[in-house]
């Protein structure tokens, strides 16, 4: 299993692709990766303090906060499957995306 908590919102569409991409060809058949981050909803509108961490990522990285639905492709497109979406309330992030490789 790969947790990458806090991460990947550092980081651009295209580095964060190869980073799942270099996961999904470590991880044995079997094994999953756990994307928890301060989600955006799909629609782009909230929640509040995800919404204004995705400002200060743009200001300070070359990352933004991202969606589920974004993730799910990004996941997908490096060949995982059985893709989830768990939500949660916790002081740094409040969900998860979950893909597993077959």
């Amino acid at each position: 299993m790969h947790l990458l908590s806090m991460i990947l919102h550092d980081w651009d569409e295209a580095k964060n692709r190869a980073l799942l991409r270099r996961s999904f060809e470590a991880l044995p058949s079997g094994g999953a990766v756990i994307i928890s981050e301060l989600l955006v909803n799909d629609e782009k509108t909230g929640p509040a303090p995800a919404a204004l961490m995705s400002l200060n990522m743009l200001i300070e990285t070359e990352g933004r906060n991202y969606t589920p639905a974004e993730y799910s492709a990004w996941l997908e497109e490096a060949g995982f499957r059985h893709i989830e979406t768990v939500w949660f309330d916790a002081p740094a992030a409040n969900g998860a995306v979950i893909g597993r490789k077959p």
